[in-house]
């Protein structure tokens, strides 16, 4: 064993005295990687090019939790490094203005060199577009189109939080322009078959059909049994069998009452307050080809 050890060392040093002579193009390609090593520029970060995409999230009825979602899933996609805007419907009161304390926050947070009320958080990766509510001049129409295409020069992705104003006038033009439009109910599973038997279908649960994406919120191991899904996606036909299947596509389990409260308490969003939590929104983050959108 000493002996073949032996020989390998020294046929390796034999080997390591020798000159190689490069072909002209190994020359080249030596010559032209060496440049680029040194070259002052070769340290710098190349930018990322995002691709551009709307969601619009909705509840089907008041706390469904469709603001709780748009935001935290808005925080996480920030934590990725991917610019975003979590904008609310014009001439709303904003709920975000109470939720993370406008006021006390706008001072450290908000960006001086803008005319928009904002909220910069995530390395001003995340803008919480935010009209406080002593400022707001509400007009009797606004251009849908005009005011969405103004909200997405700003970053690549935005997400609006229509909350449970899909009645409102103005929606279905919002919800044509978006690229996704994501449905949130709960548990409350008699609260959800009577407003699908009350309610009359709006046009935009037919027109654009193929960007609905439903989310059950506040859901258990129990009620994501086969059964009780079929259930609830026959349920969804009242809104018109006509239209084809309905199936639930994601689910979010029910949050720790304690802390979803400990970070409404401190103003923050449940993500701000408890990042180990967002795990429970990663099939809303969306990849393509193992990159984040």
């Amino acid at each position: 064993m000493f002996h073949q050890v032996s020989r390998f060392v020294s046929r390796f040093r034999d080997l390591e005295q020798q000159e190689f002579l490069h072909t002209p193009e190994e020359e080249r390609q030596w010559r032209a990687l060496k440049d680029k090593l040194i070259a002052p520029h070769s340290i710098e970060e190349q930018p990322y090019s995002f691709g551009r995409s709307c969601v619009a999230v909705a509840s089907l009825y008041p706390q469904a939790g469709a603001s709780f979602i748009a935001a935290n899933v808005a925080y996480a996609w920030a934590g990725k490094g991917i610019p975003v805007t979590l904008s609310e419907m014009p001439n709303a009161i904003s709920y975000y203005y109470f939720a993370l304390d406008y006021e006390r926050r706008v001072h450290r947070l908000a960006n001086p060199s803008t005319p928009a009320p904002l909220l910069l958080m995530q390395n001003n990766h995340l803008r919480i577009q935010i009209d406080p509510p002593l400022l707001q001049n509400e007009s009797s129409h606004i251009d849908q189109a005009h005011w969405l295409l103004r909200t997405c020069k700003a970053t690549p992705f935005v997400v609006i939080d229509v909350s449970s104003r899909w009645r409102e006038e103005g929606t279905a033009q919002l919800f044509e322009l978006a690229d996704e439009i994501w449905i949130v109910f709960d548990a409350d599973l008699a609260r959800l078959t009577r407003l699908l038997l009350v309610e009359p279908p709006p046009s935009w649960w037919f027109t654009e059909r193929k960007k609905i994406k439903l989310i059950a919120n506040k859901w258990n191991d129990g009620l994501s049994r086969s059964r009780v899904m079929k259930k609830i996606e026959g349920t969804f036909s009242l809104w018109g069998p006509e239209s084809g299947p309905v199936k639930v596509e994601h689910t979010l389990s029910l949050i720790d009452s304690e802390k979803a409260g400990e970070a409404q308490a401190k103003a923050n969003l449940l993500l701000e307050q408890f990042p180990e939590e967002e795990h429970e929104f990663q099939s809303l983050i969306h990849t393509y080809k193992g990159r984040l959108l």
